[in-house]
């Protein structure tokens, strides 16, 4: 088997082995319970609030947080695989950069969306009686 097979193999071993315990941790990862806290009146719950949508939204980018940092951490990884891989191919040590450059980028711009948004959060709700946006928007207290 050639060194090109066997990394093709090493490859297609890790990430099946990767999706498996996605997969089984997807329940843990995903507790979609909760990210909607408010319902319809048809079931019973209380009717959806201004400071619901903003817990909605909380919802959502910790769980992008949460996603982003390890599937970023994996691309690094496979780029410096690749590097490492590449024995005399410029071509695969581009390749392998590309795919590290990318991974920060996504990181850097994971982060800073996450500051866009507390601006945003405080410019928009900075004094908002019911969801107490006087300490950092990611500790909502709806009453």
């Amino acid at each position: 088997m050639t060194q090109q097979g066997s990394v093709k193999r090493l490859f297609r071993v890790s990430l099946a082995f990767w999706f498996s315990v996605g997969f089984a941790l997807l329940p843990i990862i995903a507790g979609a319970a909760g990210l909607v806290p408010c319902g319809g009146l048809s079931h019973g719950e209380n009717p959806c609030t201004y400071c619901d949508l903003l817990k909605l939204f909380k919802g959502i980018i910790d769980f992008l947080m949460y996603v982003i940092f390890p599937i970023a951490t994996i691309m690094i990884i496979w780029g410096g695989i690749v590097i490492m891989t590449a024995r005399e191919s410029p071509e695969q040590v581009k390749r392998g950069r590309a795919i590290i450059t990318a991974a920060v980028v996504g990181i850097l711009i994971a982060l800073l969306s996450w500051l866009i948004l507390d601006t945003i959060f405080k410019v928009i709700a900075p004094n908002f009686k019911v969801a107490n946006l006087g300490r950092p928007w990611q500790q909502l207290n709806c009453q």
